[in-house]
């Protein structure tokens, strides 16, 4: 009987801890997602679009960590390269392939929103 309740117990615990994961990822996913549509590339300050998209960049390092525990390494791999292509687009000043790093940046994001959710694309 103990064995039945430890089991149950532990099955619990496993749950709850994929349930407060996934809230945390979308959660930190989304902000993301909300952060990066707010980024404005304007011709006319280059250097302030640069400073914000290097300050988002930043920001997903840091939680690219815990992130990369339960998140496939492919998907945040190619979120970096796109971040690092849209900066080096505001780098030298290519306002037009920063508009379009940023746009696959959004769309990268919200399919890494979209399989660490919990539905049948993350399991497959």
């Amino acid at each position: 009987m103990k064995v039945k309740i430890a089991s149950g117990a532990i099955l619990f615990l496993v749950i709850l801890a994929v349930i407060l994961n996934t809230g945390a990822l979308k959660r930190t996913i989304d902000g993301f997602c909300e952060t990066v549509e707010a980024l404005e590339i304007n011709e006319g300050d280059i250097e302030g679009s640069l400073w914000r998209a290097r300050r988002i960049y930043s920001d997903f390092k840091r939680a690219e960590t815990y992130m990369s525990l339960t998140v496939n390494h492919n998907d945040l791999t190619a979120i970096e390269e796109i971040f690092s292509e849209m900066i080096g687009c505001l780098s030298v000043g290519d306002s037009d392939g920063a508009r379009i790093a940023k746009s696959r940046l959004s769309d990268a994001l919200m399919h890494l929103r979209r399989l660490s959710g919990v539905n049948i694309d993350s399991v497959i």
